[in-house]
């Protein structure tokens, strides 16, 4: 029975092809055990990172001995390496081995370093490796002990020199200031990474199952027999639609997976980015930038009847969406403001990497994302419909790649 005098409409019949190649994609072993993979490196990394700096945002202690932390005006003050101030402890009852042991008797407090002023010259005494920001507050500490007792003695006031070497200090102006936060960019820029990865295997991994797929129907003649039964746009269609939903089902799960884990572990607890509204719209401009990018690899494969030329078909393609993915990151060690990224950003084939990037950078708001979306939803009819002429023509013709240019003269005249 011809398509024309099928009873099916086009609805069902992309419906029943896309069930069929859902089914086949989610049951390969391949797709199983890249997905298990995908989902061990996402949870396993994260809790990995929350292990490795678990401790690192820990209070450094300071043991005091011959001084009662009262006294140690000024000291308290001091920031450790790792950007924490640190807190003074106490010790002058406990001997600096003990305080500083890691299996230290219960009701001893432990430290990671001891300062001893109680001697004829103060000592710092650690148990491995002492933290240098940390001897130098110290220092800095005893040093200006030292000048405020020398003063003292000579009938000056320690506290009015204090504020005249205060008031002498220099004012900073800084003529082109960071225009964003150290600790908040690392975030966000890893979080821009982790995204463009996942965009680009679902992106580009289902538009290279569509095109193998194309291929070799048409090398194995089976395409003959679909079409008998379906129309050539409708085979199409519900290659395009079983395939998406199966990479964006698994592709999704494994960025769900993600946020769900570093969210649990709070491996990102300063960042002011909404991770919820980033995974909403990478799943978003995932759904969309596979639309465009696996309309065109369809239409691109039909050229071809071996499965050796398809890598000559879908090069260009790759290439197109390989730009993109690097702007992106070009973008957000750049200045993402600046006209050219804005402009591309709004492209539609460039849309799905840069956009969602620019939301994790800041520097989007979602009407901007729903304007170059709705560019996105225009473009893409109009990409469907001509990939729908092209692949209609080649699909059945074996044999020699096909010349796109005699493609689409035959598509102006018919």
């Amino acid at each position: 029975m011809s398509a024309q005098t099928s009873p099916s409409t086009r609805r069902q019949e992309i419906i029943l092809v896309a069930g069929r190649e859902l089914r086949a994609h989610l049951m390969k072993k391949s797709t199983i055990i890249l997905t298990l993979v995908l989902l061990a490196a996402a949870i396993g990394g994260i809790i990995g990172v929350k292990l490795y700096t678990s401790g690192q945002d820990k209070a450094y202690r300071l043991g005091l001995k011959g001084i009662a932390t009262s006294q140690a005006t000024g000291l308290d003050k001091v920031v450790a390496s790792n950007g924490e101030a640190i807190e003074l402890v106490d010790v002058s009852d406990h001997e600096a081995k003990e305080v500083l042991a890691d299996d230290a008797p219960e009701g001893t407090p432990h430290v990671d370093m001891v300062l001893d002023v109680s001697g004829s010259a103060p000592t710092i005494t650690v148990e491995e490796k002492a933290d240098e920001t940390v001897v130098s507050g110290a220092t800095a500490f005893l040093q200006q002990s030292a000048l405020g007792q020398q003063i003292a003695s000579l009938g000056g006031d320690p506290a009015q020199v204090a504020t005249e070497l205060s008031d002498a200090k220099p004012e900073v102006t800084v003529l082109h200031a960071p225009k964003r936060d150290a600790a908040d960019f690392r975030q966000r820029y890893t979080v821009l990474m982790a995204m463009d990865v996942l965009l680009l295997f679902a992106i580009m991994g289902g538009g290279q199952f569509i095109a193998q797929g194309v291929v070799e129907e048409k090398s194995s003649r089976i395409v003959e027999i679909l079409l008998a039964c379906v129309r050539p746009s409708s085979l199409l269609a519900g290659k395009i639609l079983g395939i998406g939903v199966a990479s964006v089902m698994t592709t999704g799960l494994v960025a769900v997976a993600g946020v769900i884990t570093a969210k649990a572990t709070g491996v990102m607890p300063d960042t002011s980015l909404n991770l919820d509204g980033a995974l909403a719209a990478m799943l978003v401009w995932m759904i969309v930038g596979y639309a465009i990018f696996a309309v065109a690899y369809g239409a691109a494969a039909s050229l071809v009847s071996r499965q050796e030329d398809v890598n000559s078909v879908s090069m260009p393609l790759l290439l197109l969406a390989m730009v993109p993915y690097m702007l992106s990151f070009t973008m957000a060690t750049g200045d993402p403001n600046s006209t050219i990224f804005r402009i591309l950003s709004y492209l539609p084939p460039f849309a799905p990497f840069m956009m969602p990037a620019r939301l994790v950078l800041g520097v989007s708001s979602w009407a901007e994302q729903l304007i170059a979306l709705g560019i996105a939803l225009v473009f893409l009819p109009l990409l469907v419909r001509g990939a729908a002429a092209i692949y209609t023509r080649a699909v059945t013709r074996t044999g020699a790649r096909v010349p796109l240019k005699e493609i689409l003269g035959r598509a102006r005249q018919a």
